[in-house]
């Protein structure tokens, strides 16, 4: 199991890359995990090959205190594209976000 994340945050600007696996070919199953101490959005992003524009984009809403954790099925991207979780707005608090690929 790989694990990418920027580590925890603390009153990180807006969009701030959480976490970013780099490119990739086919992720494969995996999970994301967010927490935080202030409620926040996080856009998970499905990124072109250059990494210039993204494929896909969902924004998740944070409680404050309550972790999010998402199990996604076999993701693939394009060749050297990647995924990546971004806040959306900034924060006055801490932030963490973690992708995890089996």
């Amino acid at each position: 199991m790989a694990q990418y994340t920027a580590g925890a945050l603390t009153n990180p600007a807006a969009n701030a890359i959480l976490a970013d696996t780099g490119s990739q070919g086919q992720l494969g199953s995996g999970r994301i995990w967010v927490s935080s101490t202030v409620a926040c959005a996080v856009v998970l992003e499905k990124r072109n090959a250059a990494d210039s524009a993204n494929d896909y984009s969902h924004i998740f809403p944070i409680a404050a205190n309550a972790p999010f954790i998402l199990s996604y099925p076999n993701m693939e991207v394009a060749i050297d594209g990647r995924i990546r979780l971004r806040l959306n707005a900034a924060a006055t608090g801490q932030v963490q976000a973690s992708i995890l690929t089996d």
